[in-house]
């Protein structure tokens, strides 16, 4: 059976995201956590037309993948997340984009950052 054709496929958008907490997050929590909140602000059936996935995470940056049709839900999933395995944490929205490369600049941005430059 043959795939659909790039043209028919669900659009995709990919968020950085940066996570400011105390402890480091291991990324099961994490994403264990962001879809209990998405279930419960959402419920199972508006939950699963998410599609979120955790593409990368290294303990306090990462990108993660939902529907283009989502984003502006998976924004405020993210923004709701307060506690992640008994760690406080506050996840900040770096930048939104349709590819994993250009939404790795955005981490690039922070990983260049520098308080001198004011940057």
């Amino acid at each position: 059976m043959k795939g659909l054709p790039p043209s028919l496929r669900k659009r995709k958008r990919y968020i950085a995201f940066r996570v400011l907490a105390t402890e480091p997050v291991d990324s099961r929590s994490l994403i264990q956590e962001i879809w209990q909140t998405a279930l419960t602000l959402y419920g199972e059936y508006f939950a699963a037309g998410l599609g979120i996935w955790l593409e990368q995470f290294d303990g306090s940056k990462g990108i993660l993948r939902c529907s283009r049709d989502a984003l502006e839900k998976v924004k405020v999933v993210l923004t709701l997340i307060s506690n992640v395995a008994g760690v406080e944490v506050v996840i900040v929205t770096l930048g939104v984009s349709g590819t994993i490369k250009g939404c790795k600049k955005y981490l690039e941005v922070l990983e260049n950052a520098s308080t001198t430059d004011g940057i």
